[in-house]
């Protein structure tokens, strides 16, 4: 699958077959928060979905926001807006939990809206975000943590190729399950 990088300043917008993934810029996010969906919109030349934001999408925008804050170098690693090509359709979110630490290793994260779940686009954004990672940063490791009881995002890592090395117990959700991967170039 091609991931290409769009020209232009930082960040850069990732795109793929089917999704351009669009930085999540402070403007974006609290306009969002404040429930100005209209210019949350335009922020990120993107339809939103009606009930945008819901909570759990309000708890990561606020999270990501004061990230953006603490160290404004790192927001390029923060949330990209899938954005479907095609309609220009907000299906969901991604992005690393932030830099890559000491060791080289980034953590991702995502969320699909459940109206486009099962069709790919967490797969394919996945993808672009490591890729971006791996030419632009050099990031060799890759992390995802996961619920042993959500089967959808077990099976996306195995079919990443991700391997489990381990479990933790996160504040939030509890056990998770981790997983490394560590691409070939």
């Amino acid at each position: 699958m091609a991931v290409w990088l769009t020209s232009g300043p930082r960040p850069y917008r990732l795109e793929s077959q089917r999704l351009s993934l669009r930085w999540m810029s402070p403007r974006f996010i609290r306009a969002s928060l404040a429930g100005r969906t209209a210019i949350a919109g335009r922020a990120l030349d993107a339809s939103l979905p009606p009930a945008w934001p819901d909570e759990e999408a309000r708890r990561r925008l606020a999270m990501r926001l004061d990230q953006m804050g603490d160290d404004p170098d790192g927001a390029d690693w923060l949330l990209r807006g899938m954005v479907r090509r095609l309609d220009r359709a907000l299906v969901g979110f991604i992005n690393f939990h932030g830099p890559s630490d000491e060791r080289g290793r980034a953590e991702l994260g995502y969320t699909v809206f459940e109206e486009h779940r099962r069709q790919g686009y967490a797969s394919e954004a996945a993808m672009a975000m490591i890729g971006w990672a791996q030419i632009r940063r050099g990031v060799e490791v890759f992390v995802v943590s996961v619920s042993p009881e959500n089967e959808p995002s077990l099976r996306l890592a195995a079919s990443l190729g991700f391997e489990r090395v381990g479990s933790q117990i996160d504040e939030e959700d509890g056990l998770e399950w981790v997983f490394e991967l560590k691409p070939v170039r």
